[in-house]
């Protein structure tokens, strides 16, 4: 593919790109302005009008633009992607190249060989030097090994879940709204039927052992089955007893029909508290143990569009991976919030999953490409990430990960949730190849390098 043809397909994401935080009453303090934010706001509108310039066919302002919102966010792909793209394009070997070697320090990036637009650059030293940089940056680390497998292709899994008790594995499905029990010799009960008790679409799952409770986020959307106008806004929390197999909480969030909502993922805390992020009204909301309904927790300037959530051992601190803004640390007992900082070399972006292992993070980041699973390694205040490892870049198994659970000292995650092979309306795309909803897992270690 052109870079010409990427940068249009650029243009329509750019005109979808989330919302900033919806103007609605905080009921946690008030939180300070958050100058990162600020930035990446004015990174985004540098690139929209980067790509404004190049529709209408002026380069060099194209080419000014994009600068401008690759230095300002430096750690997102896409915009060094596109400047090293318009670079070629205008011959520009030495900032090509400088481009491409910026990607490859983050270890992220798609093969610039390929593309038709660095052809004139091909054998010109510097560009090849940064080419073969890019490739070695990116290239598999295959650590992962299936360890289960549901046959069925149009499973749409995103979930995932683990019994240490009983031994199986929980598999949710967006499409089929229903979710299944693995056993660890790979047979497939049923533990929640089609929309049973109304759930709609599974999204993460979490298992508080010490309760019996498996934790479901639900959110209904056009791509489940069954789905009505009338579900549009319906999110909620499912409580399921694990011995039973019962439902045993159902909280729906209130209707708000001026605001939609995704529940995405969900976490519980040491003490039973419930935790679920909303990535389409950025706020984390919270069940607490014995409550008959969720209460907004907090929000903040840098909740753009929330996923995953780690909470430390001690329940003090949340972990939350924020796809455009990176990794924040929430301070449960003052609802304060601030962006982890990296060190050079590290991008905290596109992080979906995220989980606590031994004193680090482990996050299954699905918005870089090529997707990866990393461990993100901690300061000792745990307010900067000074190395980020890749554990885990299969392609050969893992094509569209999501979420996933620590069980012990493995990570086991989603590899095939096929949202790029479905429309929005659950459909298979039109030449997709669907594969079966498969979890791999990848040993972590009882010791790793951030120590």
């Amino acid at each position: 593919m052109s870079f010409e043809h990427v940068v249009v397909s650029l243009a329509i994401q750019a005109a979808v790109l989330p919302s900033g935080v919806h103007a609605q009453a905080p009921t946690a303090a008030p939180q300070a302005a958050a100058p990162q934010a600020d930035s990446a706001a004015e990174a985004r509108a540098a690139y929209r009008r980067a790509v404004g310039a190049f529709q209408q066919r002026d380069l060099s302002k194209a080419r000014q633009e994009m600068r401008r919102a690759a230095e300002l966010w430096p750690t997102q792909q896409v915009y060094l992607e596109s400047a090293a793209g318009l670079a070629a394009m205008a011959r520009d070997t030495g900032d090509a190249s400088w481009w491409i070697g910026k990607l490859a320090e983050l270890g992220v990036g798609t093969t610039v060989t390929a593309d038709t637009t660095y052809s004139a650059l091909a054998g010109a030293g510097r560009f090849d030097t940064a080419a073969a940089r890019l490739a070695a940056a990116t290239s598999p680390v295959p650590r992962s090994r299936v360890r289960l497998t549901i046959p069925d292709t149009m499973f749409h899994a995103e979930g995932l879940a683990f019994d240490s008790r009983s031994k199986r594995w929980f598999v949710g499905s967006v499409t089929q709204r229903r979710i299944v029990a693995v056993l660890d010799d790979g047979r497939i009960t049923e533990l929640a039927g089609p929309g049973a008790n109304g759930l709609a679409g599974v999204f993460g799952m979490v298992v508080d052992e010490s309760r019996r409770r498996l934790w479901v986020a639900t959110t209904a959307l056009p791509r489940m089955a069954g789905f009505t106008p009338s579900d549009s806004g319906r999110v909620g929390v499912f409580g399921y007893d694990l011995d039973s197999g019962r439902l045993a909480r159902r909280v729906w969030l209130r209707r708000d029909s001026s605001t939609a909502h995704t529940f995405g993922d969900v976490t519980v805390a040491p003490n039973g508290d419930v935790y679920v992020s909303d990535s389409e009204s950025p706020w984390i909301h919270r069940l607490v143990l014995g409550a008959d309904s969720l209460e907004r927790f907090v929000t903040h300037p840098l909740f753009r569009s929330l996923q995953g959530m780690a909470i430390t051992p001690d329940g003090a601190t949340m972990f939350v991976a924020d796809y455009s803004h990176g990794l924040l640390r929430v301070d449960l007992r003052s609802r304060s919030v601030a962006a982890l900082g990296a060190h050079a070399g590290v991008t905290l972006l596109g992080v979906d999953g995220l989980y606590w292992h031994r004193g680090a993070l482990v996050g299954v980041q699905n918005g870089v490409a090529p997707p990866r699973l990393v461990r993100f390694c901690l300061d000792g205040a745990h307010t900067n990430v000074v190395k980020a490892e890749v554990l885990d870049r299969n392609p050969a198994l893992v094509d569209e990960p999501t979420l996933g659970t620590i069980v012990g000292d493995s990570a086991f995650y989603v590899a095939t949730s096929q949202w790029e092979k479905r429309t929005g309306s659950g459909a298979r795309v039109a030449g997709a190849v669907l594969r079966p909803a498969t979890v791999v897992g990848v040993a972590l270690g009882t010791t790793h390098s951030c120590r």
